[in-house]
C-alpha cells in the first residue's frame, strides 16, 4: 500500500472491488466512501431527480429514504411483512403510481427479501437493492446483492465486513458502472471534468482492512448463524424474532427480537444493561422520525416493529455461555 505511493483509489482498492463482485456474482464493483454514498450514486446514475417518487420500506435506517430526499424526489414508504420484516412484492407493486421512477428493496437486518417475487411484481422498473447488511446471505435463487439495476453495500463497523466507513454499488450494466466510477471521483471520465460530481473515493487502508476480513467472510457467517440458532432454540415460545423465507439463508447482521405487549422497550433495556447485557434500538419507522415531520403514511407494521423491537448481542466471537446468558437475563426480565 505504501510502496505504491497511491493512498486513495489504488491497486488494493481495485483488487476488493473484483473479489466482492465476483462473490456475489455480479460483473462490476464500484467502491465509495460509505453505504449512503453508494445509494446516492445509484439514485443519481438512475436520473431520479425532483418530481420522481421512489418506493422505499418504511423499516429501516434512514439512509435509503435520506438519500432519496437528497436526490429531491418524493419517498414512498411501503410497509413491511409482519414476520420477515421486509417488504413484500405485492406491497410494492400496489404502491406504485405513474411517478414511480425507481424502486429501493433492503434485506433488513440480512434477512433476504423475496427477490424473484419482487422481480416480477414490478416488471421494467429499476431496483436498487439495498443490501447494505447482507453480505454473504442468500436469496432462494442466488447471493444477496444480485437484485435489481444496482446493488449497494456498506462496510460500516456493525457491518458483517467492515473497512472503518465505506460502501459499495454492485452492477452488471458497463454503463452504470463507468457513470459511477465518474461521479466518485469529481465527475472525471478521461481526465476531463465531464459533470459537476463530489469525492466519494475509497482509501486504500479501507480496502486492506476489506480484503483481509473477505478471507474470514465464510467463518464468520457460519457461526452467525450458529449463535442466531441457539438464541432461537432458548427463546422458543417466548418472543418473537425475524422469520427467514423459505429457501433463503440470513447472515444474521442484526439479531432482533421484538418484546411482548406490555413491556417498556427502554426500561428493558435499561434494566439489562444494568445486568451486563447491552442491547441497542432494532430499527427506525422512517416516516415518523423528525427529517418526515408531516408524513401522513399509517404503516403499522414498521411501526410496531420499531416501537417493540431490541438487538441482541451477536458477534462472531461471542461463546455460546454468553449467548446463554443474554437470554436467562431476557427471559427473566420478561416474567418479573
Amino acid at each position: 500500500m505504501l510502496e505504491s505511493g497511491q493512498l486513495v483509489q489504488g491497486p488494493l482498492v481495485e483488487r476488493f472491488e473484483h473479489a466482492v463482485a465476483a462473490l456475489v456474482g455480479r460483473n462490476h464493483g464500484v467502491a465509495v466512501s460509505s453505504g449512503t454514498a453508494a445509494l446516492q450514486l445509484a439514485l443519481k446514475v438512475l436520473q431520479v431527480a425532483p418530481g420522481d417518487e421512489v418506493l422505499c420500506p418504511a423499516l429501516s435506517w434512514p439512509s435509503p429514504a435520506h438519500a432519496v430526499r437528497m436526490a429531491g424526489a418524493k419517498v414512498r414508504f411501503v410497509d413491511v411483512e409482519e414476520d420477515e420484516w421486509n417488504s413484500t412484492a405485492e406491497a410494492l407493486r400496489d404502491a406504485r403510481t405513474s411517478e414511480t421512477k425507481a424502486a429501493i428493496v433492503i434485506d433488513q437486518f440480512g434477512n433476504p427479501a423475496r427477490a424473484a417475487q419482487i422481480r416480477e411484481a414490478l416488471g421494467a422498473l429499476p431496483i436498487i437493492e439495498d443490501a447494505a447488511c447482507a453480505l454473504g446471505s442468500r436469496f432462494a435463487n442466488g447471493p444477496c446483492g444480485s437484485l435489481g439495476k444496482i446493488s449497494c453495500l456498506s462496510f460500516h463497523p456493525r457491518k458483517i465486513l467492515t473497512t472503518g466507513e465505506g460502501g459499495m454499488c454492485l452492477t452488471d450494466d458497463d454503463d452504470i458502472a463507468e457513470k459511477l466510477r465518474m461521479l466518485r471521483n469529481h465527475g472525471q471520465l478521461g481526465g476531463q471534468f465531464v459533470v459537476a460530481a463530489g469525492n466519494f473515493r475509497m482509501t486504500e487502508m479501507a480496502a486492506a482492512l476489506g480484503l483481509a476480513q473477505l478471507k474470514r467472510l465464510d467463518e464468520i457467517v457460519v457461526r452467525r448463524r450458529e449463535l442466531a440458532a441457539l438464541y432461537r432454540e432458548l427463546l422458543e415460545g417466548e418472543i418473537t424474532m425475524q422469520r427467514t423465507p423459505e429457501g433463503g439463508e440470513s447472515n444474521y447482521q442484526t439479531l432482533g427480537v421484538l418484546l411482548p405487549q406490555g413491556h417498556d422497550r427502554n426500561a428493558v433495556r435499561e434494566k439489562m444493561a444494568e445486568r451486563g447485557v447491552e442491547t441497542s434500538v432494532l430499527s427506525f419507522a422512517i416516516h415518523k422520525l423528525g427529517s418526515f415531520t408531516g408524513s401522513q403514511a399509517s404503516l403499522p407494521i414498521a411501526e410496531h416493529v420499531a416501537a417493540r423491537g431490541i438487538a441482541l448481542p451477536l458477534f462472531p466471537q461471542m461463546r455460546n455461555a454468553e449467548a446463554e446468558q443474554v437470554t436467562a437475563t431476557l427471559r427473566g426480565l420478561l416474567r418479573e
